[in-house]
């Protein structure tokens, strides 16, 4: 009888199972995603919801066990999976965060300046010269985190408009904020999976549960990850680390750990993945009392004391006026003032217009997810909302 490593997991209420001694149990332990214990899943998200401190390390077990439930739902409909291609999804589900800067998105291309996909694939090739990973497996994983596997919906269950990646931070994300609108039906959304000319769709059965998760989405986007205060921190915390890294540039050495001024430095990736957010609070704790620089010392001083910036909504014409009002005020704009526009950046909901589409299978065809619905409520969620926020100090009026 097999033996399995048993992960209680209490977003989905249930024992998460990886076997003994197998490759992803080799990747489990590996020193990459054991990393991703100590970078949070929602970055700075806990300074709105204090209960947000989970992390990449546990949404990326999620993923894979969602992966899981999915192959085997498709395999009780007799569809043909390989253990090959089995393994190189479960893989792909595990590792696909491999990438992320501390603090995850918030500081995305600010440590570093690539994204997270593209580091996701060099720290793969350091897991597999790791753990000694088999180089098909190897091959396939990479063809999936890049969508370029010749059956698609190989990489559609991981990275798509409704894939396991979506699925579980969704509902992760809304068990630890408290917030209440995230908590979809997982299963009976994996249980609606088909597959089309190698193309991931869903049944017309789970139309219920795949609209609820469209509205979950769009829920999500507006009271969780653009939440405001959210967007203030995550800003403060960006123009703490380019204010580093200007004053490194500058032949200086700010008052920080070590692993963190040789990544800036040098932009090492030997250093950059042995970062974590502690990495980074302690050195912005250290900078708020014993920094040189008047800037960057604020700056932390504000993060520390929740001095955070405002955000405020502007119209696209605002947005020079309020930037020459910060420079008045005595505030360099370089450092006090930012634009964000939510449209823009790594979180999103549901658009029918995208390339990507949720695809229904029904008694029609294939068509579109909210072409089906009953009515209009799908449409107008995925209507495009162009916000523009401005960031500023909150001694602003």
């Amino acid at each position: 009888m097999k033996k399995h490593k048993l992960l209680m997991d209490p977003v989905y209420d249930e024992f998460i199972l990886i076997e003994r001694n197998s490759v992803l149990e080799k990747l489990l332990d590996s020193y990459y995603l054991q990393r991703l214990r100590y970078i949070r899943q929602l970055g700075p998200c806990h300074y709105v919801y204090p209960g947000a401190e989970h992390t990449r390390f546990q949404h990326s077990i999620g993923v894979m066990w969602l992966a899981r439930k999915t192959l085997n739902f498709l395999k009780m409909k007799d569809y043909t999976i390989t253990e090959e291609l089995e393994l190189s999804i479960l893989t792909a589900a595990l590792v696909h965060d491999l990438g992320h800067s501390p603090f995850s998105h918030a500081l995305e291309g600010v440590i570093l300046p690539e994204k997270h996909e593209t580091l996701t694939l060099k720290a793969l090739n350091l897991v597999k010269e790791e753990i000694n990973l088999n180089e098909q497996i190897y091959d396939s994983t990479a063809k999936i985190l890049t969508k370029t596997h010749p059956l698609p919906f190989a990489y559609q269950l991981v990275s798509s408009q409704l894939d396991c990646d979506r699925l579980d931070y969704l509902r992760r994300d809304a068990f630890y904020t408290g917030v209440s609108f995230g908590k979809i039906d997982v299963n009976r959304i994996l249980v609606s999976a088909l597959i089309e000319n190698n193309e991931l769709v869903w049944s017309y059965k789970g139309f219920n549960a795949l609209e609820a998760y469209v509205m979950s989405r769009y829920q999500m986007y507006w009271a969780v990850y653009f939440h405001k205060v959210n967007l203030s921190v995550q800003v403060l915390m960006k123009k703490i680390i380019e204010r580093l890294k200007e004053l490194i540039e500058n032949g200086e050495k700010p008052e920080i750990d070590s692993i963190l001024y040789k990544t800036l430095k040098e932009k090492s990736l030997e250093h950059f993945f042995r970062l974590t957010d502690s990495n980074v609070i302690a050195s912005i704790y250290n900078l708020s009392c014993e920094s040189k620089d008047e800037i960057l010392k604020d700056l932390c001083n504000r993060l520390v004391k929740r001095n955070f910036f405002r955000t405020v909504e502007v119209k696209p014409a605002e947005v020079l006026e309020l930037r020459e009002k910060v420079e008045k005020a005595g505030f360099n704009p370089k450092y006090y003032f930012d634009i964000v526009e939510p449209s823009k950046v790594a979180y999103s909901y549901y658009s029918p217009s995208e390339a990507e589409i949720i695809k229904v299978k029904t008694p029609d065809g294939i068509e579109e997810l909210s072409s089906v619905a009953p009515t209009d409520a799908l449409k107008t969620l995925s209507r495009k909302v162009s916000k523009v926020y401005a960031v500023i100090p909150e001694e602003i009026n």
